[in-house]
């Protein structure tokens, strides 16, 4: 009887412990609204300013929708690791030149963030310019 309940535990054990980790990874998409003051690039499209959605789908996938809902672009993005956890959700914009690009998009309560590669020609216009880094506030609407 002992052998069957210790078999047991370990086999409830061995399970929790496989699909633990992978449930964070099957949550839904999340959603950011933000009102964006300037216009800027996503990927290799650049976008006016008004009012847009990102639907993230971690770990990877990032949706910039119009204010209709309609996909505009999709994108692949890397995992990056603040050193405290995001109050709020934010999106960072690198700007160059007077140019803006969406660089990073954090949500609310996370240390996970998603980052963007920018695009080759603001790879290019970086290295012979300085850049800096502009947050613009959002909100968390699921």
């Amino acid at each position: 009887m002992k052998n069957v309940f210790a078999r047991t535990l370990t086999s409830l054990l061995l399970v929790l412990l496989t699909l633990g980790p992978a449930a964070p990874a099957q949550s839904g998409p999340q959603i950011i609204k933000a009102n964006i003051p300037f216009e800027f690039g996503v990927g290799n499209q650049v976008f006016p300013a008004g009012s847009y959605s990102l639907v993230s789908t971690p770990p990877e996938l990032l949706e910039l929708r119009d204010a209709e809902g309609h996909i505009l672009t999709k994108v692949l993005t890397n995992s990056v690791e603040a050193s405290k956890t995001t109050v709020t959700p934010k999106l960072q914009f690198r700007s160059e030149s007077g140019r803006y690009s969406l660089a990073q998009v954090w949500q609310e309560n996370d240390s996970i963030g998603q980052e963007l590669q920018p695009s080759r020609s603001r790879v290019k216009t970086a290295k012979r310019n300085s850049s800096r880094i502009q947050t613009v506030a959002v909100s968390n609407s699921q």
